[in-house]
């Protein structure tokens, strides 16, 4: 406690004394996620450049007192803000908000842990720029470092996160600042646009870990292109989703399909555009087949699975012509291909009043969503968070705080080859489980790269019924020990499950715990988040 309290006076003399909160409002926001926690959290400290970043770290070191860092505290389903371990300090970085440098002709922009996926948008939207960030489904005030450094996901041509960043500057547990890539030269030109400089490659061992605090990080954006296109498509029967995985597979190995896109099952938009039905239901759960069918007849959802894609070209011709090889690919495939530019969007429009005259305007303002403000193109919506509102018995707010409003949702997301039948198999895990618990089995199928897919399965349930946070949480460690039984393993871990996945079968431990000593001795950053101490060689 002595060292705490010495931390505490340093850091208010460090940062000024209206940064270091110890309030109880404020602690026990830090202390509350979106399943069950039992860590406490003594304080927060509020930094607001790198500087007095490196400043707190050297005080946690002198104190020996564990700090955890967070961008904006977004993480919403793997833990928020909340540390793994008891008795760490929260470092919030949100203050550190500034976009630091933007260039329009090499496509690029460098920002702070506090920028968010709206800041950057209006930003953009204020340069006049024709550059776009692909966008994921959190939170439009979630930090775009974040973001990355979990390893999240995108829509668009740079939305494999990870492979589209460089530039880092990180402050390391011992308070020392380092920049990766070319960016440790003082005069190097090349910082912001190439991802591995000289030397080796540091970019991925301060992602998903414990051994830095990235204070800078450039992001690649895209340009607009001078056609664009969105389609989608929905699947009737379940016999249909093996073949289309590996005729998409083949879409992307080939070039035709260069972006990650989502396939969802009907339980997931049926998240996204209503609540559960407790009232049609009598309460029981889980969702019964009938009455499913029945709302997503009456929200016009169709059928078990619906698909998106996205084509980015050069001219209308070459766009016709990719056209045409997915219409070609997926005929009898697939149900309800249909296409949209601005071609068919533009003839939608014209009909306009007439479709309003029979009650149909609804759906071409879809239609125009699903163009003009299409993830696809870098707009950040908050529409995603809607569905960790499918069990709770209130109403939707304007305002979504997952956290306060006492949502539950936990993320399990395992790696799985492209390939059709293996999707099947560990889709087929995931469902048995989910019924197993009551719950309904919310999947989408995240096909981000070549070669793999991530399947996000989302189990939601009422933080504020008694007895449900214990009960979600045997689901998912029920559903991720059959998982990773089968080889699908998790690409990314909440604070709850990170010791929970099977030993190193090599010296993958060892390496980390040699990291981990040399970088932090004092054990203060982050301790226990990824770095997988039961790997580590025992002592003695």
């Amino acid at each position: 406690m002595e060292n705490l309290l010495n931390a505490l006076a340093d850091w208010r003399d460090a940062i000024g004394t209206k940064y270091v909160l110890v309030d109880d409002p404020i602690v026990a926001a830090a202390q509350t996620a979106t399943y069950i926690t039992h860590q406490k959290v003594p304080a927060v400290i509020q930094p607001s450049n790198s500087d007095e970043v490196q400043q707190c770290v050297k005080i946690a070191n002198k104190y020996k007192t564990p700090i955890y860092p967070i961008s904006c505290g977004k993480n919403w389903g793997y833990g928020s803000r909340v540390p793994v371990q008891d008795g760490c300090v929260v470092m919030d970085l949100s203050r550190l908000n500034r976009i630091l440098d933007y260039n329009e002709k090499l496509a690029y922009v460098t920002v702070e842990p506090g920028v968010t996926f709206s800041q950057l948008f209006l930003y953009l939207h204020e340069q006049k720029s024709n550059l776009f960030l692909s966008v994921t489904g959190t939170a439009i005030s979630a930090s775009l470092i974040g973001n990355v450094l979990e390893r999240g996901i995108g829509k668009g041509p740079c939305g494999e996160r990870i492979a589209n960043v460089c530039g880092f500057e990180v402050i390391l547990p011992t308070g020392e600042c380092v920049h990766t890539g070319f960016g440790r030269f003082a005069n190097a030109k090349a910082t912001e646009v190439a991802r591995c400089g000289v030397g080796p490659y540091l970019e991925g061992i301060f992602t998903q870990s414990n051994l830095g605090i990235v204070t800078k990080m450039t992001l690649w954006l895209t340009p607009f292109p001078k056609h664009f296109q969105t389609f989608f498509y929905s699947l009737k029967h379940e016999s249909q989703l093996e073949p289309l995985i590996d005729i998409l597979r083949d879409f992307k190995l080939s070039g035709l399909l260069r972006t990650p896109f989502l396939i969802t099952n009907d339980y997931r938009r049926l998240s996204l555009a209503t609540q559960y039905p407790w009232q049609e239901s009598s309460g029981k759960t889980p969702l019964d087949p009938a009455l499913k069918e029945k709302l997503k007849k009456a929200k016009r959802l169709g059928q078990l699975w619906a698909g998106e894609g996205a084509l980015y070209c050069n001219s209308k011709q070459e766009g016709l012509a990719q056209r045409k090889l997915i219409k070609d690919a997926l005929k009898g495939k697939v149900n309800n291909l249909s296409f949209i530019d601005e071609n068919n969007l533009g003839a939608a429009l014209i009909f306009e009043q007439s479709l309003q005259s029979i009650g149909k305007l609804d759906l071409v303002s879809k239609v125009a969503m699903a163009y003009h403000k299409s993830g696809f193109i870098g707009f950040p919506r908050n529409r995603a968070l809607a569905m960790a509102y499918w069990r709770k018995n209130t109403a939707l707010p304007l305002k979504p705080d997952l956290d306060k409003d006492k949502c539950g949702i936990i993320w399990i997301s395992p790696t799985v080859p492209f390939d059709g039948q293996q999707i099947r198999t560990a889709i087929n895990i995931m469902e048995e489980v989910f019924f197993k618990y009551q719950l309904e089995p919310n999947l989408g199928l995240y096909c981000a790269t070549e070669r793999s897919i991530d399947i996000t399965g989302a189990i939601i349930y009422d933080r504020e019924v008694s007895g449900e946070d214990e009960h979600a949480m045997k689901c998912y460690d029920d559903m991720l020990q059959k998982l990773v039984e089968q080889g699908y393993i998790p690409y990314r871990l909440g604070i709850h499950s990170m010791n929970s996945l099977p030993n190193a079968q090599d010296g993958y431990g060892k390496l980390l715990s040699v990291l981990k000593q040399a970088i932090d001795p004092n054990n203060i950053l982050s301790p226990g988040r990824y770095d997988f101490r039961k790997d580590w060689p025992k002592e003695g």
